[in-house]
C-alpha cells in the first residue's frame, strides 16, 4: 500500500488505512469509518448519503446535494473546497482494508454539513426533502459529541486501543494558543436567551444583562467540559488569576484561533439547536448528555 496504484484511472495516494469499522445507525443503516496512518478520521461518502436520506447516485449523491445553489451560503470554505474538487474528480482515492477504494471524506466535514442544515433550517428555506435530511442529521448528532465523532470512529474501528501516549499533547497543541488572543464575543446572545427561557428566568436583555452567578457553572458544564479530555484543565491552568483567585481573561481567549475557537463555534451552534428543540431545562440536559457526553461520564444525571 506504500506505492501509487491505478484504480478506475485514478491514482491512489500512499496513505494507509490502519483501522476500519461500521457505524450502525437507526438499526438499519451503516456508515463505513476509517482511520489513516496519519490519524485522519474518514467516513464513507455512500454511507453518509444514505444516512442523510439522499437517494440514488451512490457516493455522488452527497456531492451533488452539496453542489446545489441554495445551500452554498451555509457551507464552510473547507466543505466548498471538498465539493469543488470531488465534483471534478481531483481528489485521489485511497485503498481501504476491505472493499473498493474511497474518496477521503473527513469527519470534520460531516460536522460542517450538520451546521449548514441547522443554519438553513433556522432561515426557514428547507424544502420537504431538506427537512427530512435536517431531521436525520439531528438524530445522527445525538450519537456523537462535538469532538466525540472522532472518538466514536476510534471506538468503531478499534483505533482507541492503540492511541499513542502523546495523543493528549497533540490535541492540546491544536486547541491552545501560545499567546492569549484579544477578547472577542464568542457566545451569541441566543445561547443566553435560550438558557434564560429554559431556566424560566426573566427575559434576557441584550447588552448589560446581569448574569446569575450559576451561568458560569452551566457554561462549563454545557461547553468546556465537553471539549477533549485535558483541554479545560489546561485552560484553567493557563489563564492568569487575580489576587482573589478569579480569572482575569476569558477561557476562550486561550484557544487557538485556527482550530480551538472554530471548534467552539461549531459546538455552540449544535448546543443552541438542542436548546431550541427542548421544552424544559431537564429535557435539554438529557438531550445534551445523549448527544455530547462529557469525558468519563458513563451514566445519565438524575434530576
Amino acid at each position: 500500500m506504500s506505492k501509487l496504484i491505478q484504480h478506475n484511472k485514478k491514482k491512489l495516494i500512499p496513505i494507509k488505512i490502519t483501522h476500519q469499522g461500521k457505524w450502525n445507525l437507526f438499526g438499519e443503516l451503516e456508515i463505513e469509518c476509517y482511520v489513516t496512518s496519519n490519524h485522519q478520521r474518514l467516513l464513507s461518502l455512500r454511507g453518509t448519503a444514505r444516512a442523510m436520506d439522499l437517494r440514488g447516485r451512490g457516493s455522488r449523491a452527497l456531492v451533488e446535494a452539496l453542489s446545489l445553489k441554495w445551500i452554498q451560503p451555509y457551507l464552510s470554505e473547507q466543505l466548498k473546497d471538498f465539493v469543488d474538487k470531488a465534483s471534478t474528480n481531483e481528489i485521489e482515492q485511497i485503498r481501504v482494508m476491505s472493499g473498493p477504494a474511497i474518496v477521503p471524506f473527513q469527519t470534520s466535514l460531516f460536522i460542517d454539513i450538520c451546521k449548514a442544515y441547522i443554519l438553513a433550517n433556522d432561515d426557514g428555506i428547507l424544502s420537504e426533502a431538506g427537512k427530512r435530511t435536517y431531521s436525520r442529521l439531528l438524530s445522527i448528532m445525538t450519537a456523537f459529541a462535538k469532538v466525540g465523532i472522532d472518538s466514536l470512529v476510534d471506538e468503531i474501528t478499534g483505533y482507541q486501543k492503540e492511541r499513542q501516549d502523546n495523543e493528549l499533547q497533540r490535541i492540546l497543541s491544536k486547541y491552545l494558543c501560545e499567546e492569549f488572543l484579544e477578547w472577542s464575543k464568542m457566545f451569541p446572545d441566543e445561547f443566553y436567551e435560550q438558557m434564560f427561557r429554559l431556566r424560566e428566568w426573566d427575559s434576557f436583555k441584550k447588552g448589560g444583562q446581569k448574569m446569575p452567578g450559576v451561568v458560569g457553572y452551566f457554561t462549563n458544564d454545557i461547553v468546556y467540559e465537553r471539549l477533549p479530555a485535558g483541554v479545560l484543565e489546561a485552560l484553567k491552568e493557563k489563564v492568569p488569576k487575580s489576587e482573589a483567585g478569579n480569572n482575569v481573561l476569558k477561557l476562550h481567549q486561550g484557544l487557538s484561533e485556527d482550530y480551538g475557537r472554530k471548534h467552539l463555534e461549531k459546538h455552540l451552534i449544535a448546543v443552541i439547536a438542542i436548546m431550541k428543540s427542548s421544552e424544559s431545562w431537564n429535557q435539554f440536559l438529557y438531550m445534551l448528555d445523549k448527544s455530547y457526553q462529557k469525558r468519563g461520564q458513563n451514566v445519565m444525571r438524575f434530576f
